[in-house]
């Protein structure tokens, strides 16, 4: 009996033994799956860090794609109220320009009535001044009223010979002509 109680104790320090074995064995195979499951858990949080960081430059693109956009916009709206504003000067030049050329054109016609009237003038001049040399002529050649319409036939002769000359000069180059000279 001795016997059976030693092989009893035997096989009891054996069983605690074994289960000691069996806990370090556990131990270790927890251990290496905490030390495995710890390495992915940094690998996600470097994965998430990375991720995080590429939203953040995504964001800074983006916003400053937008800024862009805004400038640009800004520019764009800036340069069409530029583009009214010229097209709105333009309008006011081209009527004063229209005017101009309206008045000058007026001023041409007022200038070649005026010059025909003086021809006019002068040729009836002239032919009372034939008419007073010829001795059918009833007034003397002396009168005061002769000396008064040669004095206006030799204004009006120097007046016509000014602007023949000055219609001369102001022929444009190429041998074209003003508006003047072409009526």
């Amino acid at each position: 009996m001795e016997e059976k109680r030693l092989a009893t104790l035997r096989t009891e320090e054996l069983e605690t033994a074994f289960l000691e074995m069996v806990k370090q064995d556990n131990r270790r195979e927890l251990s290496a799956r905490v030390e495995q499951l710890e390495q992915e858990v940094a690998l996600l949080q470097q994965a998430l860090s990375d991720k995080q960081e590429q939203e953040r430059v995504m964001l800074e693109v983006l916003m400053r794609i937008e800024q862009e956009q805004k400038i640009t916009e800004d520019a764009r709206i800036a340069a069409g109220l530029e583009v009214a504003a010229q097209k709105s000067v333009v309008c006011v030049l081209q009527e004063k320009y229209e005017k101009a050329m309206t008045s000058v054109a007026e001023m041409e016609k007022r200038v070649l009535m005026a010059e025909s009237m003086l021809e006019a003038t002068l040729q009836y001049e002239s032919g009372q001044a034939k008419a007073q040399s010829s001795p059918r002529s009833t007034r003397p050649p002396d009168s005061p009223h002769t000396g008064k319409k040669i004095g206006i036939l030799s204004f009006g002769l120097g007046r016509r010979d000014k602007n023949k000359e000055r219609s001369r000069n102001e022929e444009a180059p190429g041998g074209k002509q003003t508006n003047r000279e072409e009526k």
